[in-house]
């Protein structure tokens, strides 16, 4: 049986509409990393788990390159990054969820008050996924997680002109390894610190 016009005609516009309504352009504050590339660094604006000061020295945190986007996020150039201040209070999800698990609520809540009382930080919130699903799902469910802590440190009275949120996805996991016990370690978000250069 040969195909009619009608039939062809109908096969091409429901083929239109699928692709077409399938496409997300979902807009936020999240920023994809252009690199897996991690970054360590010190500040002199807090004290680490010990009381002690910690140096300043480090990572800059620049509009000139590591995160798409970030020329457009206003008072965000050249901060210093800490990772190590806050590694203790990495927050942990379940397979496929956006709140944090039950038990790390009181780790956003310290995060909050180590902000309240150094009101010239600021902080990046980082969503991070196990391996399972695709590459883009990962990506969006960081995303979504990276908001749900964002959201939470703003309840508890953080300005979210302080906040910033980055997505990795499934690209940066603690455990590389494909168990449940790496798969938990892996869906995690994590804060890094941000300072002023010293003098400024």
């Amino acid at each position: 049986m040969k195909p009619t016009n009608f039939t062809i005609l109908f096969l091409l516009a429901n083929f239109f509409l699928f692709t077409v309504g399938c496409k997300n352009t979902q807009k936020g504050n999240t920023y994809l990393p252009k690199s897996k590339e991690g970054f360590i660094a010190k500040s002199n604006l807090l004290k680490n788990n010990n009381g002690e000061k910690i140096e300043a020295q480090g990572k800059v945190f620049s509009s000139e390159g590591d995160i798409d986007g970030l020329s457009e996020l206003s008072g965000f150039d050249n901060l210093l990054m800490n990772r190590d201040i806050f590694a203790s209070q990495t927050v942990y999800f379940g397979f496929d969820r956006t709140e944090p698990i039950s038990e790390d609520s009181e780790k956003v809540t310290a995060v909050a008050n180590a902000l309240y009382g150094s009101p010239k930080t600021k902080i990046l919130v980082e969503g991070h996924c196990d391996e399972r699903g695709t590459e883009e799902y990962n990506r969006a469910l960081g995303e979504r997680r990276a908001l749900s802590i964002r959201d939470i440190l703003v309840d508890k009275g953080i300005s979210p002109n302080r906040i910033r949120t980055m997505t990795f996805g499934e690209d940066r996991p603690t455990d590389p390894n494909l168990t449940e016990s790496a798969y938990r370690l892996n869906r995690r978000g994590e804060f890094v610190l941000l300072t002023p250069k010293p003098g400024n």
